[in-house]
């Protein structure tokens, strides 16, 4: 089903951007280092899966800093991930938090413009942005940072997108934006703080903008970031269930005891995840069976017919479903007792649920 819009729609992420040791040594040193902020969108299909991979590693080195989870995004990441195959990710230098605005602020233009340069080569000539956002008045940090960001637009060639960091919707809003955050961490200053950050209609953007640049400006950028909305070329996610795996270095050492190989002729279905052929996950999932049938039919004078039929059955199930999808069924379930291992060891009652697999025979196993 498709849906008509009057937009364009651009999915990216706003990330982290540092270098490894710098997140390290606030690993050491909690606050040695600003968390800068840095926006990525992805032009198409292979862009977000490029989005995918980086959001991917920062979360897997994710740190609990006081009451904030950081997720930083390397460059080295941008450099294995985006640099190899350009085109599809641009990338633009976000608010005030971003390391460019903040060394504008500092005046350390020269790091400034080498700092440019180095990423227009990571995502490639073109596919780098600078982002400016509109100033409450004239003489704040933002009306500063616009003034140094068109020279280094004049200086370095790059194109400039005005956007409104929008915490909220619009400017009759301020008032609740302002009890939320106060809500959240006490009482402090935030109304000039995010006196425009709110969505803007063109004409409210280009008032503020106005305290920095001429309307032929004002309209150039708004130029350039129309372009954006002409390289947009949409995405195609969908795709087949993907069932997560252990990762085979982390599967236990395990041995298939073919305790019940006299039932394989009559109940093959129940034979097929016991072949050597058969993936090493498969394997796996019927080893865990096996210990299963032992310690809880066997081993308790129960007709384990009865049961290796049932199971006949089921990985019948397993395997057409699994042909159908391109996938395994068996590592569902070796992944979530995995899983919930993990959450046992963790002292946690919080448990993922699922419907139609607790009927399985095989949970029990």
């Amino acid at each position: 089903m498709t849906h008509d819009h009057p937009f364009t729609l651009a999915l990216g992420n706003e990330i982290y951007l540092m270098e490894r040791e710098w997140d390290e040594a606030n690993r050491e040193n909690p606050n040695t280092y600003p968390y800068y902020h840095f926006v990525l969108t992805a032009l198409d299909t292979e862009g977000h899966k490029q989005l995918r991979e980086l959001s991917t590693r920062a979360w897997k080195r994710a740190w609990k800093q006081g009451k904030i989870y950081r997720r930083p995004t390397y460059y080295d990441d941008l450099e294995e991930v985006i640099s190899k195959n350009q085109g599809h990710v641009i990338a633009s230098t976000a608010c005030l938090g971003s390391y460019i605005d903040k060394l504008l602020l500092d005046s350390n233009y020269p790091q400034a413009v080498f700092e440019c340069r180095r990423l227009q080569q990571i995502f490639g000539r073109g596919n780098f942005y600078l982002e400016l956002q509109p100033p409450r008045s004239k003489d704040c940090d933002q009306w500063h940072v616009n003034k140094k960001l068109w020279k280094l637009h004049e200086d370095n060639g790059l194109k400039i997108i005005p956007s409104t960091d929008s915490h909220y919707l619009s400017k009759d809003d301020a008032w609740i934006h302002k009890i939320y955050l106060q809500s959240q961490e006490g009482d402090r200053e935030v109304e000039d703080f995010y006196a425009t950050a709110y969505l803007m209609s063109p004409d409210e953007l280009r008032e503020h903008l106005r305290l920095n640049f001429s309307d032929d400006q004002i309209d150039q950028m708004f130029e350039w970031s129309n372009e954006i909305i002409g390289r947009i070329q949409g995405y195609d996610l969908f795709h087949k269930p993907i069932i997560p795996q252990i990762p085979v270095e982390k599967l236990p050492a395990f041995t298939i005891q073919h305790w019940y190989h006299k039932w394989y002729d009559k109940y093959p279905n129940f034979a097929y995840y016991s072949q050597p052929k058969r993936p090493q996950h498969e394997q796996y999932f019927f080893h865990q069976i096996e210990l299963g049938l032992r310690d809880k039919v066997e081993n308790k004078d129960k007709n384990i017919e009865t049961y290796i039929k049932h199971l006949n059955e089921e990985f019948e199930q397993f395997r057409l479903i699994g042909e159908q999808l391109d996938t395994s069924i068996p590592c569902y379930f070796s992944s979530m007792s995995k899983i919930i291992d993990l959450i046992w060891e963790a002292g946690s009652l919080a448990m993922p649920a699922r419907g139609s697999s607790g009927a399985c025979l095989t949970n029990y196993l």
